[in-house]
């Protein structure tokens, strides 16, 4: 562990004396060894910047993570340059050591990176929970690896690899009720060839407490329209604010490779009440029609239950737009241009 004397992201502000964690490691998780050092640069006000070879890839959850305390991944290039991991903008070094982004992208990360035998499905959904004594946090990541797995998650930690087994009252007993205002916990899927791997963020605003889930599972089949269909009823089910399930091919959907493997194609998305509130239900799905949605309905038949529930075709066509220009249009009319970077309208490559 190392420091520098500051880093910026993209022309954000400079944080002196960045805590620098090196990692040689093929593949780098939210181990013991780095949450010590993310720790330690909260606890001192640092920054704090995992930094690999080229050759290293990131779990997702760690992806995640890093993105939520504002830490950076940064890659050396095998040349002597940098660029940043997940996106491949370019970072020099100031005079001063300072680190900052450039407008370019490095061409170590544009290269040809995609595995076309591999691929597989990532989900975002986020629901909000009345903060009562008697609420209880990890249903929705249950119901998300159910769905996509048959089984429910087997265990669950505050690092990876995960090392409780699963139990949403052990969950909710630790963190729905405590006073800190957020956590970040793992989970996985049934044993297998290829395991579902998730977060759970536990979040306190005002009104209540939030679960924001993410999951990635490996799979070689595209999702057929009864399992989107099915997709988009357990989302609703469980009540969520929103919901997107994205399609990625050319790699492992749980792991970020510092190259582009190309961009996740939006397979079905569900809008929650919030959503809803002040649209005309028959209206929306008309627009949503309008555009090229495969299949979109209203599902429930109470107002403040309603979810809106939108099936997207895989590929474009004459009559029909790309699915994320789809998905894209439609969040911006429903909650807004501003808002529709926190409605998981894009997945991040």
């Amino acid at each position: 562990m190392s420091e520098i004397n500051g880093m910026t992201m993209g022309g954000g502000e400079a944080v002196a004396g960045s805590i620098v964690l090196r990692s040689d490691a093929p593949l780098v998780g939210h181990t013991q060894w780095l949450a010590k050092a993310l720790s330690e640069a909260k606890t001192s006000g640092r920054g704090f910047v995992l930094l690999t070879p080229n050759t290293t890839k990131i779990t997702r959850s760690l992806s995640r993570l890093l993105s939520e305390v504002g830490a950076g991944w940064i890659v050396e290039d095998g040349r002597g340059g940098w660029f940043v991991g997940d996106t491949g903008q370019r970072v020099s070094r100031r005079p001063d050591g300072i680190f900052e982004g450039e407008d370019s992208v490095s061409d170590h990360y544009a290269r040809e990176g995609l595995a076309q035998d591999r691929g597989g499905i990532f989900l975002r959904a986020e629901a909000l929970r009345p903060r009562r004594i008697t609420t209880t946090v990890g249903h929705l990541a249950e119901a998300v690896c159910t769905e996509l797995t048959g089984s429910a998650p087997i265990g669950w930690g505050v690092q990876e690899p995960v090392t409780q087994p699963w139990s949403v009252k052990d969950i909710s007993s630790t963190y729905s009720r405590e006073k800190a205002a957020g956590h970040f916990l793992h989970f996985v899927g049934p044993l297998g060839e290829r395991r579902l791997t998730g977060s759970l963020q536990i979040q306190k605003p005002r009104n209540g407490v939030v679960e924001h889930v993410e999951a990635a599972l490996e799979r070689t089949e595209p999702l057929t329209l009864d399992e989107r269909v099915s997709l988009a009823h357990m989302l609703h089910g469980q009540s969520v604010r929103w919901g997107t399930a994205f399609q990625l091919v050319g790699g492992d959907p749980g792991v970020v490779a510092p190259f582009y493997t190309g961009a996740p194609v939006p397979a079905a998305a569900v809008f929650g009440p919030e959503a809803l509130k002040g649209h005309d239900p028959a209206e929306v799905v008309s627009f949503a029609r309008s555009l090229g949605a495969e299949w979109c309905e209203v599902l429930g038949d109470k107002p403040k239950r309603a979810s809106l529930a939108v099936i997207l075709a895989d590929t474009p066509s004459e009559t029909r737009r790309h699915p994320a220009e789809i998905l894209d249009e439609l969040t911006s009319r429903l909650v807004g241009t501003h808002a529709a970077a926190n409605v998981g309208t894009n997945a991040g490559a």
